[in-house]
């Protein structure tokens, strides 16, 4: 699951892991847009597609296939616990990955990101990462660090590197 602000690269860093190792990527704002295409960035909608994300993610589960969590900032600690309930349930294990983004260069990223349209989400302003960053509450126990300040290829790599050693310890425990 990656943790962080919007703009932070967690999007970046997923489709990394998801080419990479091969995992499937579970993107709140893909769901999002497929439940609402004329989407107002509701409260509701947020929650309903948080619920696609846990049963797309309970299947995946079931199958025996690692996801990797796309989308959400997990601010709020409750949709993290709910996420580490689910994979508990199959004997999986949540790593979080905590993309550790200073707000000014997340809100820079974010304005970027506006400006060439490169995100799903429409509701991603650069006030929006203060917001978060209000709210946000200390990334959950264990969380393993990603440096934002290093340039998208080498966070990407790093985020391989350490999920990959994780998915190897696994397989032989």
């Amino acid at each position: 699951a990656l943790v962080g602000l919007p703009g932070a690269g967690k999007s970046t860093i997923a489709r990394a892991l998801e080419d990479h190792l091969r995992l499937r990527r579970i993107c709140r704002d893909a769901i999002r847009a497929a439940m609402f295409p004329r989407c107002s960035y509701s409260f509701l909608e947020k929650r309903a597609a948080f619920r696609g994300v846990v049963q797309a993610l309970e299947i995946n589960c079931m199958l025996g296939i690692p996801s990797v969590l796309d989308g959400m900032t997990f601010s709020a600690r409750d949709d993290y616990d709910r996420i580490a309930e689910t994979v508990a349930a199959f004997d999986f294990t949540l790593m979080p990955l905590w993309v550790d983004c200073p707000p000014e260069r997340a809100r820079a990223r974010v304005q970027d990101d506006l400006a060439a349209n490169r995100h799903l989400a429409l509701d991603r302003t650069p006030e929006r990462v203060d917001e978060v960053r209000r709210r946000a509450v200390p990334p959950p126990d264990g969380a393993v660090r990603i440096d934002a300040e290093l340039p998208a290829s080498a966070m990407c790599r790093e985020a391989v590197r350490l999920v990959a050693a994780r998915l190897q310890a696994g397989s032989a425990g």
